[in-house]
């Protein structure tokens, strides 16, 4: 999913939203403020995110003028049984099947969220390799690493409320063993991409914004 969008009046943000009967908590995000300070409104931009289409997303990047691909990656990755060993795959034909631009696309910024949390060391490490194929120096990845122990079973969906806050929206209320990817387990499995900026949260995630370098 991608398109065009130019500048537009932004929309008031929403407050809260409800997910069943429990409100969704809004946490303050000092790396996604860090990144919406780095949009310059002469440029134009193109942006990949690894996240579920969200409509308040899509129209919080309107004011920009910017190529806005949404894939939805764990979904997708979940659908298939491409990680069958007795398969014989290939990630490299795996991820060239799931981002087929071409080689010569590059994007702006990256917005992983918190889908580290859900890939395995393998995984998250040929996927970092594959993103470094459509990044420039200076390209900017924004993620959420887990460092408690048990996580929802499936990635949240994040909701942009405004350029400092977040909403967390829960899709599972069933619980799985979290990685806790510590920073020398990033710097190691995504070598190309340095850490800019992290801040730790209280709710126990770790924001990062990563550079390619």
């Amino acid at each position: 999913m991608s398109g065009w969008f130019r500048p537009t009046k932004k929309k008031e943000a929403e407050k809260k939203t409800e997910v069943g009967s429990e409100v969704s908590p809004i946490h303050r995000s000092l790396a996604f403020n860090a990144l919406f300070h780095q949009f310059r409104g002469e440029r134009k931009y193109t942006i990949l995110d690894l996240g579920p289409p969200v409509g308040a997303n899509v129209d919080f990047f309107s004011q920009f003028t910017c190529r806005l691909h949404i894939e939805d990656l764990y979904d997708t990755l979940t659908s298939f049984d491409y990680f069958s060993p007795e398969d014989g795959f290939s990630y490299d034909a795996v991820f060239s099947y799931l981002f087929p631009y071409d080689r010569n696309y590059r994007f702006d910024f990256i917005l992983a969220w918190d889908l580290f949390n859900y890939l395995d060391r393998e995984v998250l490490k040929h996927l970092a390799g594959h993103l470094g194929k459509f990044s420039r120096k200076g390209t900017m990845l924004f993620g959420l690493v887990s460092a408690n122990r048990h996580i929802p079973e499936t990635p949240h969906r994040f909701r942009i409320v405004d350029s400092e806050r977040l909403l967390y929206q829960v899709s599972s209320s069933v619980l799985r063993d979290c990685p806790r990817y510590e920073p020398s387990d990033l710097a190691q499995l995504m070598p190309h991409f340095r850490v800019f900026q992290s801040f730790v949260l209280r709710n126990g995630y770790r924001e990062y914004i990563f550079l390619y370098e």
